[in-house]
């Protein structure tokens, strides 16, 4: 159930609070959207139920911690048969490094997102990937140099509107 039909404004105006800060509390989430507190929890609680809100998690600022590099990777597979892409994508989440994956379209079969530690702790993270039997045939590699705009927040408002 991903539909907005059973979205009034008052999930919509829930969601995009909630995805800007998780940790608010009920009584400000209320007042913020206009409804007491009681109402506001019901509401926040079918949200839930109906995986229209599917989890709360900090956002790290991992560089903060240790520095890091990203790469993204087009990824080809050598079969393309759906149990080939099924055991591509039962295996790839398996690799610590891969914090992003998404089935594409075009010239390449996966863009995948890599955190590791140094280019070099990324060619092995990949040799061992390749090595491996995934069925990866070709890859192309994308060192990000530098982060321009990573939202984490979706355009609720304007993806809704008719």
């Amino acid at each position: 159930m991903n539909s907005n039909q059973e979205l009034d404004r008052i999930d919509i105006a829930i969601l995009m609070r909630l995805q800007k800060d998780g940790r608010l509390k009920n009584i400000e989430l209320a007042e913020l959207v206009g409804l007491s507190p009681s109402p506001c929890l019901q509401r926040v609680k079918r949200l839930e139920k109906l995986g229209f809100i599917s989890r709360y998690q900090a956002v790290i600022e991992i560089n903060k911690i240790v520095e890091t590099v990203q790469i993204f990777t087009q990824i080809t597979i050598a079969e393309h048969r759906l149990e080939d892409h099924r055991y591509f994508e039962r295996e790839i989440v398996k690799t610590p490094e891969v914090i992003e994956c998404y089935l594409a379209s075009g010239g390449f079969d996966y863009l995948v997102k890599f955190v590791c530690r140094s280019i070099i702790h990324y060619q092995e993270t990949i040799q061992k990937l390749l090595d491996s039997d995934l069925g990866i045939c070709k890859y192309h590699s994308y060192v990000v140099m530098k982060e321009v705009v990573s939202k984490r927040e979706y355009p609720i408002e304007e993806l809704t509107k008719k």
